[in-house]
Protein backbone atom coordinates (compact mmCIF):
# COMPACT_ATOMS: atom_id res chain seq x y z
CA UNK A 1 0.00 0.00 0.00
CA UNK A 2 2.99 2.21 0.76
CA UNK A 3 4.50 1.70 -2.59
CA UNK A 4 1.12 2.12 -4.70
CA UNK A 5 1.16 5.61 -2.27
CA UNK A 6 4.56 6.44 -3.03
CA UNK A 7 4.33 5.51 -7.20
CA UNK A 8 1.48 7.72 -7.09
CA UNK A 9 3.16 10.56 -5.53
CA UNK A 10 5.73 10.70 -7.89
CA UNK A 11 3.57 10.15 -10.98
CA UNK A 12 1.86 13.18 -9.62
CA UNK A 13 5.28 15.11 -9.26
CA UNK A 14 6.47 13.93 -12.48
CA UNK A 15 3.53 15.23 -14.51
CA UNK A 16 3.40 18.99 -12.32
CA UNK A 17 6.94 18.81 -13.62
CA UNK A 18 6.29 18.74 -17.08
CA UNK A 19 3.42 20.82 -17.01
CA UNK A 20 5.77 23.62 -15.06
CA UNK A 21 5.95 26.69 -17.50
CA UNK A 22 8.98 27.86 -19.84
CA UNK A 23 11.10 29.89 -18.04
CA UNK A 24 11.85 33.50 -19.91
CA UNK A 25 15.42 32.51 -20.62
CA UNK A 26 14.73 28.88 -22.05
CA UNK A 27 12.03 30.50 -24.77
CA UNK A 28 14.50 33.26 -26.06
CA UNK A 29 17.54 30.99 -26.22
CA UNK A 30 15.63 28.20 -28.01
CA UNK A 31 13.72 30.94 -30.32
CA UNK A 32 16.69 32.75 -30.81
CA UNK A 33 18.51 29.28 -32.04
CA UNK A 34 15.86 28.01 -33.77
CA UNK A 35 15.38 31.63 -35.70
CA UNK A 36 19.25 31.33 -36.45
CA UNK A 37 18.95 28.08 -38.06
CA UNK A 38 15.44 28.81 -40.30
CA UNK A 39 17.83 31.44 -41.31
CA UNK A 40 21.19 29.65 -42.59
CA UNK A 41 18.79 26.94 -44.33
CA UNK A 42 17.23 30.13 -46.39
CA UNK A 43 20.34 30.54 -47.93
CA UNK A 44 20.30 27.29 -49.90
CA UNK A 45 19.39 28.11 -53.55
CA UNK A 46 15.61 27.84 -54.60
CA UNK A 47 13.42 26.15 -56.90
CA UNK A 48 14.57 28.32 -60.05
CA UNK A 49 11.05 27.88 -62.23
CA UNK A 50 9.21 29.12 -58.91
CA UNK A 51 11.39 31.75 -58.18
CA UNK A 52 12.22 33.30 -61.68
CA UNK A 53 8.67 33.46 -61.60
CA UNK A 54 8.90 35.89 -58.16
CA UNK A 55 11.49 37.82 -58.73
CA UNK A 56 9.90 39.22 -62.28
CA UNK A 57 6.93 39.83 -60.61
CA UNK A 58 8.27 41.58 -57.58
CA UNK A 59 10.26 43.60 -59.88
CA UNK A 60 7.62 44.42 -62.35
CA UNK A 61 5.74 45.88 -58.45
CA UNK A 62 8.25 47.69 -57.70
CA UNK A 63 8.72 49.31 -61.00
CA UNK A 64 5.08 49.77 -62.51
CA UNK A 65 2.74 49.02 -59.82
CA UNK A 66 0.06 46.71 -59.27
CA UNK A 67 -1.63 47.74 -62.70
CA UNK A 68 -0.92 45.30 -65.58
CA UNK A 69 0.72 42.65 -63.75
CA UNK A 70 -1.89 40.20 -64.23
CA UNK A 71 -1.94 41.12 -67.87
CA UNK A 72 1.31 41.10 -68.14
CA UNK A 73 2.56 37.95 -66.79
CA UNK A 74 0.82 34.51 -66.21
CA UNK A 75 -0.15 34.26 -62.66
CA UNK A 76 -1.99 31.67 -61.10
CA UNK A 77 -1.79 32.54 -57.87
CA UNK A 78 -4.28 35.24 -55.86
CA UNK A 79 -2.67 38.80 -55.15
CA UNK A 80 -2.56 38.84 -51.12
CA UNK A 81 1.12 37.03 -51.78
CA UNK A 82 1.43 39.81 -54.44
CA UNK A 83 1.57 42.59 -51.96
CA UNK A 84 4.78 41.15 -50.23
CA UNK A 85 6.44 40.49 -53.44
CA UNK A 86 5.40 44.40 -53.97
CA UNK A 87 7.15 45.12 -50.59
CA UNK A 88 10.20 42.90 -50.82
CA UNK A 89 10.42 43.85 -54.71
CA UNK A 90 10.58 47.81 -53.59
CA UNK A 91 13.56 46.94 -50.67
CA UNK A 92 15.30 45.11 -53.45
CA UNK A 93 15.32 48.36 -55.52
CA UNK A 94 16.09 50.85 -53.22
CA UNK A 95 19.33 48.92 -52.16
CA UNK A 96 20.28 47.65 -55.51
CA UNK A 97 20.50 44.06 -54.32
CA UNK A 98 21.14 41.29 -56.65
CA UNK A 99 19.21 37.92 -58.00
CA UNK A 100 19.98 35.69 -54.55
CA UNK A 101 19.58 38.23 -51.88
CA UNK A 102 16.27 39.10 -53.82
CA UNK A 103 15.27 35.65 -53.51
CA UNK A 104 16.27 35.36 -49.81
CA UNK A 105 14.29 38.14 -48.76
CA UNK A 106 11.25 36.90 -51.16
CA UNK A 107 11.47 33.50 -48.36
CA UNK A 108 11.68 34.88 -45.52
CA UNK A 109 7.98 35.94 -45.42
CA UNK A 110 6.86 31.76 -45.50
CA UNK A 111 9.72 32.06 -42.68
CA UNK A 112 7.94 34.35 -40.91
CA UNK A 113 4.93 32.76 -41.35
CA UNK A 114 6.66 29.40 -40.08
CA UNK A 115 7.56 30.81 -36.70
CA UNK A 116 4.41 32.73 -36.35
CA UNK A 117 2.91 29.20 -36.52
CA UNK A 118 5.01 27.81 -34.44
CA UNK A 119 4.06 30.76 -31.35
CA UNK A 120 0.53 29.32 -32.35
CA UNK A 121 1.40 25.91 -31.57
CA UNK A 122 2.63 27.23 -28.25
CA UNK A 123 -0.02 29.58 -27.36
CA UNK A 124 -2.84 26.13 -27.62
CA UNK A 125 -0.71 24.48 -25.69
CA UNK A 126 -0.63 27.04 -23.05
CA UNK A 127 -4.25 27.98 -23.39
CA UNK A 128 -4.73 23.96 -22.75
CA UNK A 129 -2.44 23.53 -19.72
CA UNK A 130 0.08 22.47 -21.75
CA UNK A 131 2.79 24.53 -22.21
CA UNK A 132 5.72 22.74 -22.83
CA UNK A 133 4.60 19.94 -24.80
CA UNK A 134 3.47 22.87 -26.83
CA UNK A 135 6.55 24.62 -27.07
CA UNK A 136 8.69 21.25 -27.82
CA UNK A 137 5.70 21.03 -30.81
CA UNK A 138 6.21 24.77 -31.83
CA UNK A 139 10.32 23.80 -32.35
CA UNK A 140 9.26 20.90 -33.81
CA UNK A 141 6.77 22.56 -36.36
CA UNK A 142 9.89 25.44 -37.23
CA UNK A 143 12.32 22.35 -37.86
CA UNK A 144 10.14 20.06 -39.40
CA UNK A 145 12.07 19.56 -42.72
CA UNK A 146 8.99 19.39 -44.73
CA UNK A 147 8.37 22.74 -43.42
CA UNK A 148 11.34 24.38 -43.80
CA UNK A 149 11.99 22.68 -47.29
CA UNK A 150 8.89 24.26 -48.51
CA UNK A 151 9.64 27.85 -47.49
CA UNK A 152 13.59 28.07 -46.96
CA UNK A 153 15.10 26.25 -49.92
CA UNK A 154 12.06 25.53 -52.44
CA UNK A 155 11.18 29.10 -52.13
CA UNK A 156 7.08 28.51 -51.61
CA UNK A 157 4.31 29.79 -49.72
CA UNK A 158 1.98 27.59 -48.90
CA UNK A 159 2.68 27.95 -44.76
CA UNK A 160 1.06 31.42 -44.98
CA UNK A 161 -2.16 30.43 -45.70
CA UNK A 162 -1.54 27.37 -43.51
CA UNK A 163 -0.72 29.82 -40.76
CA UNK A 164 -3.69 31.95 -41.39
CA UNK A 165 -6.10 28.93 -41.64
CA UNK A 166 -4.88 27.62 -38.06
CA UNK A 167 -5.11 31.41 -36.66
CA UNK A 168 -8.85 30.73 -37.99
CA UNK A 169 -9.31 28.27 -35.86
CA UNK A 170 -7.56 29.37 -32.76
CA UNK A 171 -9.85 32.56 -33.19
CA UNK A 172 -12.89 30.23 -33.35
CA UNK A 173 -11.88 28.52 -29.95
CA UNK A 174 -11.37 31.46 -28.22
CA UNK A 175 -15.12 32.95 -29.49
CA UNK A 176 -13.59 35.50 -31.74
CA UNK A 177 -15.56 34.51 -34.57
CA UNK A 178 -15.09 38.02 -36.91
CA UNK A 179 -11.39 37.70 -36.35
CA UNK A 180 -11.98 34.08 -37.29
CA UNK A 181 -13.31 35.53 -41.26
CA UNK A 182 -10.83 38.29 -41.32
CA UNK A 183 -7.96 35.14 -41.30
CA UNK A 184 -10.09 32.80 -43.90
CA UNK A 185 -10.61 35.80 -45.73
CA UNK A 186 -6.98 36.45 -46.08
CA UNK A 187 -6.43 32.65 -46.01
CA UNK A 188 -8.42 32.27 -49.44
CA UNK A 189 -6.77 35.56 -50.89
CA UNK A 190 -3.45 34.13 -50.74
CA UNK A 191 -4.14 30.50 -51.91
CA UNK A 192 -7.55 29.30 -53.14
CA UNK A 193 -7.05 25.89 -51.73
CA UNK A 194 -7.63 27.41 -48.05
CA UNK A 195 -11.50 27.41 -49.31
CA UNK A 196 -11.56 23.48 -48.81
CA UNK A 197 -11.70 24.17 -44.87
CA UNK A 198 -15.20 25.91 -45.71
CA UNK A 199 -17.03 22.97 -43.90
CA UNK A 200 -15.41 24.34 -40.14
CA UNK A 201 -17.97 27.35 -41.41
CA UNK A 202 -20.15 25.52 -39.20
CA UNK A 203 -18.73 26.36 -35.98
CA UNK A 204 -20.41 29.98 -36.63
CA UNK A 205 -23.13 28.46 -35.55
CA UNK A 206 -21.91 26.06 -32.41
CA UNK A 207 -24.42 28.05 -30.16
CA UNK A 208 -27.36 27.15 -32.06
CA UNK A 209 -25.97 23.08 -31.71
CA UNK A 210 -27.69 22.83 -28.43
CA UNK A 211 -31.69 22.79 -29.68
CA UNK A 212 -33.13 22.39 -26.23
CA UNK A 213 -31.07 25.90 -25.21
CA UNK A 214 -32.08 28.13 -28.67
CA UNK A 215 -33.58 30.96 -27.76
CA UNK A 216 -34.73 34.03 -29.83
CA UNK A 217 -32.20 36.03 -29.42
CA UNK A 218 -29.48 33.36 -30.33
CA UNK A 219 -30.91 33.10 -33.40
CA UNK A 220 -31.05 37.06 -33.63
CA UNK A 221 -27.57 37.47 -33.07
CA UNK A 222 -26.57 34.80 -35.00
CA UNK A 223 -28.52 36.04 -38.03
CA UNK A 224 -26.43 39.42 -37.26
CA UNK A 225 -23.40 37.92 -37.11
CA UNK A 226 -23.37 36.40 -40.64
CA UNK A 227 -24.75 39.46 -41.70
CA UNK A 228 -21.46 40.74 -40.58
CA UNK A 229 -19.31 38.45 -41.35
CA UNK A 230 -20.43 38.31 -45.23
CA UNK A 231 -20.01 42.06 -45.57
CA UNK A 232 -16.26 41.89 -43.87
CA UNK A 233 -15.35 38.54 -46.32
CA UNK A 234 -16.45 40.66 -49.20
CA UNK A 235 -14.80 43.74 -47.88
CA UNK A 236 -11.44 41.71 -47.93
CA UNK A 237 -11.82 40.67 -50.98
CA UNK A 238 -12.83 43.98 -52.37
CA UNK A 239 -9.70 45.84 -50.69
CA UNK A 240 -7.22 43.02 -51.68
CA UNK A 241 -8.34 43.08 -55.32
CA UNK A 242 -9.16 46.33 -55.98
CA UNK A 243 -5.63 47.33 -57.16
CA UNK A 244 -4.88 43.97 -59.42
CA UNK A 245 -8.50 44.20 -61.24
CA UNK A 246 -8.85 44.66 -65.09
CA UNK A 247 -11.96 43.96 -67.00
CA UNK A 248 -12.38 40.74 -67.97
CA UNK A 249 -14.56 39.36 -71.50
CA UNK A 250 -17.38 38.93 -69.03
CA UNK A 251 -17.76 42.66 -68.58
CA UNK A 252 -17.02 43.10 -72.11
CA UNK A 253 -19.90 41.20 -73.19
CA UNK A 254 -22.30 42.59 -69.96
CA UNK A 255 -21.76 46.26 -70.03
CA UNK A 256 -24.23 48.65 -71.40
CA UNK A 257 -24.54 52.45 -72.30
CA UNK A 258 -26.61 52.40 -69.37
CA UNK A 259 -25.21 53.34 -66.34
CA UNK A 260 -27.05 50.97 -63.79
CA UNK A 261 -26.54 48.40 -65.89
CA UNK A 262 -23.03 48.81 -66.31
CA UNK A 263 -22.58 49.41 -62.71
CA UNK A 264 -24.20 45.65 -62.27
CA UNK A 265 -21.71 44.76 -65.07
CA UNK A 266 -18.79 45.53 -63.38
CA UNK A 267 -19.97 44.40 -60.11
CA UNK A 268 -20.31 40.64 -61.34
CA UNK A 269 -16.86 40.95 -63.19
CA UNK A 270 -14.99 42.19 -60.13
CA UNK A 271 -16.29 39.02 -57.92
CA UNK A 272 -16.20 36.92 -60.36
CA UNK A 273 -12.35 37.78 -61.08
CA UNK A 274 -10.32 35.68 -58.91
CA UNK A 275 -12.51 32.69 -59.56
CA UNK A 276 -12.14 32.60 -63.33
CA UNK A 277 -8.20 33.43 -61.98
CA UNK A 278 -8.29 30.04 -59.72
CA UNK A 279 -10.30 28.13 -62.74
CA UNK A 280 -8.05 29.21 -65.46
CA UNK A 281 -5.28 28.12 -63.40
CA UNK A 282 -6.19 24.35 -62.84
CA UNK A 283 -6.33 24.22 -66.28
CA UNK A 284 -2.69 24.87 -66.70
CA UNK A 285 -2.22 20.81 -65.53
CA UNK A 286 -5.03 18.81 -66.50
CA UNK A 287 -3.57 16.14 -64.97
CA UNK A 288 -4.56 13.13 -62.45
CA UNK A 289 -1.25 14.24 -60.88
CA UNK A 290 1.00 16.70 -61.27
CA UNK A 291 4.25 15.53 -59.39
CA UNK A 292 2.02 15.18 -56.43
CA UNK A 293 2.85 11.41 -54.24
CA UNK A 294 -0.55 10.28 -53.85
CA UNK A 295 -3.30 8.13 -54.53
CA UNK A 296 -3.16 8.73 -58.92
CA UNK A 297 0.45 8.17 -58.82
CA UNK A 298 -0.35 4.54 -57.45
CA UNK A 299 -2.93 4.28 -60.41
CA UNK A 300 -1.03 5.41 -62.95
CA UNK A 301 -2.40 9.05 -63.07
CA UNK A 302 1.56 10.99 -63.83
CA UNK A 303 1.09 12.73 -65.82
CA UNK A 304 -2.29 11.96 -67.52
CA UNK A 305 -4.77 14.24 -68.52
CA UNK A 306 -7.69 13.52 -65.71
CA UNK A 307 -10.17 13.33 -68.32
CA UNK A 308 -9.04 10.43 -69.25
CA UNK A 309 -11.06 6.94 -68.41
CA UNK A 310 -9.77 4.76 -65.00
CA UNK A 311 -12.85 2.03 -64.52
CA UNK A 312 -15.42 3.23 -65.94
CA UNK A 313 -15.50 7.01 -64.62
CA UNK A 314 -12.59 9.83 -65.53
CA UNK A 315 -9.63 9.92 -62.64
CA UNK A 316 -11.19 13.48 -62.41
CA UNK A 317 -15.04 11.67 -61.41
CA UNK A 318 -13.54 9.66 -59.46
CA UNK A 319 -11.46 11.94 -57.58
CA UNK A 320 -14.31 14.39 -56.66
CA UNK A 321 -16.33 11.45 -55.15
CA UNK A 322 -13.38 10.05 -52.65
CA UNK A 323 -12.69 13.86 -51.70
CA UNK A 324 -16.82 14.08 -51.09
CA UNK A 325 -17.00 11.38 -49.49
CA UNK A 326 -14.05 12.54 -47.21
CA UNK A 327 -16.14 15.98 -46.79
CA UNK A 328 -18.75 14.33 -45.79
CA UNK A 329 -17.12 12.04 -43.25
CA UNK A 330 -15.18 15.34 -41.67
CA UNK A 331 -18.50 17.75 -41.36
CA UNK A 332 -19.85 14.69 -39.65
CA UNK A 333 -17.25 14.22 -37.29
CA UNK A 334 -17.25 18.00 -36.58
CA UNK A 335 -21.22 17.72 -35.73
CA UNK A 336 -20.89 14.81 -33.38
CA UNK A 337 -17.68 16.69 -31.69
CA UNK A 338 -18.91 20.45 -32.11
CA UNK A 339 -17.37 21.36 -28.65
CA UNK A 340 -14.04 19.72 -29.04
CA UNK A 341 -11.24 22.01 -30.08
CA UNK A 342 -9.16 19.05 -30.85
CA UNK A 343 -11.66 17.95 -33.41
CA UNK A 344 -11.61 21.37 -35.68
CA UNK A 345 -7.67 20.47 -35.81
CA UNK A 346 -8.14 16.37 -36.99
CA UNK A 347 -10.56 17.38 -38.92
CA UNK A 348 -8.79 20.59 -41.12
CA UNK A 349 -5.52 17.79 -40.87
CA UNK A 350 -8.17 15.35 -42.87
CA UNK A 351 -9.60 17.46 -45.39
CA UNK A 352 -6.48 18.85 -46.59
CA UNK A 353 -4.35 15.12 -46.97
CA UNK A 354 -7.58 13.68 -48.44
CA UNK A 355 -7.74 16.37 -50.93
CA UNK A 356 -4.12 15.87 -51.70
CA UNK A 357 -4.80 12.34 -51.92
CA UNK A 358 -7.68 11.99 -53.98
CA UNK A 359 -8.26 15.52 -55.61
CA UNK A 360 -7.16 15.57 -59.39
CA UNK A 361 -4.38 18.24 -60.68
CA UNK A 362 -2.39 18.22 -57.08
CA UNK A 363 1.34 19.44 -56.98
CA UNK A 364 4.25 18.23 -54.66
CA UNK A 365 3.66 21.32 -51.85
CA UNK A 366 -0.34 20.79 -51.66
CA UNK A 367 0.05 18.39 -48.73
CA UNK A 368 1.93 20.43 -46.77
CA UNK A 369 -0.70 22.73 -45.14
CA UNK A 370 -1.75 19.30 -43.26
CA UNK A 371 1.49 19.13 -40.82
CA UNK A 372 0.46 22.61 -38.84
CA UNK A 373 -3.20 20.74 -38.21
CA UNK A 374 -2.09 17.32 -36.95
CA UNK A 375 1.18 19.00 -34.51
CA UNK A 376 -1.15 20.59 -32.78
CA UNK A 377 -3.33 17.40 -32.61
CA UNK A 378 -0.74 15.76 -31.18
CA UNK A 379 -1.45 18.43 -27.94
CA UNK A 380 -4.30 15.95 -26.90
CA UNK A 381 -3.29 12.60 -28.37
CA UNK A 382 0.75 12.21 -27.81
CA UNK A 383 0.57 8.97 -29.88
CA UNK A 384 -0.79 11.15 -33.08
CA UNK A 385 3.57 12.13 -33.51
CA UNK A 386 3.94 8.41 -35.09
CA UNK A 387 1.27 9.81 -37.83
CA UNK A 388 3.06 13.28 -38.02
CA UNK A 389 6.48 11.56 -38.17
CA UNK A 390 4.83 9.84 -41.30
CA UNK A 391 3.51 12.49 -43.17
CA UNK A 392 7.01 15.04 -42.34
CA UNK A 393 8.20 12.16 -44.49
CA UNK A 394 6.02 12.03 -47.18
CA UNK A 395 5.78 15.96 -47.42
CA UNK A 396 9.67 16.33 -47.17
CA UNK A 397 10.14 13.16 -49.97
CA UNK A 398 8.08 14.57 -52.31
CA UNK A 399 9.43 18.03 -52.25
CA UNK A 400 13.07 16.97 -52.00
CA UNK A 401 12.75 14.86 -55.07
CA UNK A 402 10.92 16.99 -57.39
CA UNK A 403 13.47 19.85 -56.07
CA UNK A 404 16.30 16.96 -56.82
CA UNK A 405 15.43 16.55 -60.55
CA UNK A 406 14.81 20.60 -61.36
CA UNK A 407 19.04 20.46 -61.12
CA UNK A 408 19.03 17.97 -63.87
CA UNK A 409 16.28 19.86 -65.89
CA UNK A 410 13.59 16.99 -65.43
CA UNK A 411 10.39 18.34 -64.01
CA UNK A 412 7.69 16.04 -64.30
CA UNK A 413 8.67 12.69 -63.46
CA UNK A 414 7.42 9.17 -65.17
CA UNK A 415 4.74 7.37 -64.61
CA UNK A 416 5.34 4.30 -61.83
CA UNK A 417 8.56 6.55 -60.49
CA UNK A 418 10.15 4.19 -58.58
CA UNK A 419 10.72 6.65 -55.45
CA UNK A 420 7.63 7.86 -55.83
CA UNK A 421 5.60 4.75 -55.21
CA UNK A 422 6.46 4.27 -51.69
CA UNK A 423 5.76 7.42 -50.27
CA UNK A 424 2.42 7.65 -52.64
CA UNK A 425 1.51 4.30 -50.88
CA UNK A 426 2.42 5.49 -47.32
CA UNK A 427 0.60 8.41 -47.82
CA UNK A 428 -3.24 6.82 -49.21
CA UNK A 429 -2.36 4.93 -45.92
CA UNK A 430 -2.34 7.33 -43.29
CA UNK A 431 -5.44 9.35 -44.99
CA UNK A 432 -7.65 5.91 -44.99
CA UNK A 433 -5.86 4.96 -41.01
CA UNK A 434 -7.45 8.73 -40.75
CA UNK A 435 -10.59 7.93 -42.19
CA UNK A 436 -10.85 4.90 -40.02
CA UNK A 437 -10.31 7.47 -36.78
CA UNK A 438 -13.33 9.48 -37.58
CA UNK A 439 -15.51 6.37 -38.92
CA UNK A 440 -14.78 5.13 -35.69
CA UNK A 441 -15.53 8.16 -33.73
CA UNK A 442 -18.84 8.75 -36.03
CA UNK A 443 -20.51 5.58 -35.02
CA UNK A 444 -22.48 4.87 -31.80
CA UNK A 445 -20.07 3.43 -29.52
CA UNK A 446 -21.70 0.01 -28.09
CA UNK A 447 -22.23 -0.35 -24.19
CA UNK A 448 -21.50 -3.20 -22.52
CA UNK A 449 -23.57 -4.64 -20.36
CA UNK A 450 -23.25 -6.86 -17.44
Amino acid sequence: MDNTNEMSTKKRSWFSEVQKPISPEVFICVSIAVILIRLLLTAIPSYKVDMGGYRAWSLYLAENGPKGLYETFHIVYAPAYMYLLWITGIVAKAFSVGAATHAYLIKLWAVAFELVGAYLIYKIGKRYGKERLGFILGIIYALNPGVFFNSSIWGQFDSIPATLLVGMIYAFSVNRKMTAVVLYSLAILTKPQSALLTPLGILFYKDLFDVSKITKEKVIKSIKDTFVAICIGFSCYFIVIYPFYYHMDLYEKMKSTSVVKDFIAETVDYFCWMPNLYLTSVEDYPYATANAFNLWTLLGGQPVDDSNIFFILSFKTWGTILFLISIVLAFAYLLKNRRSDFAMYFASFFIMASAFTFMTRMHERYLLPAIIFLTVSVLWKKWMVIPLAVLSICVTANHWYIYYLSWKDVFWLRNYNPVAMPFAFLTVLLVVFSAGLIIKQILPSKKIEG
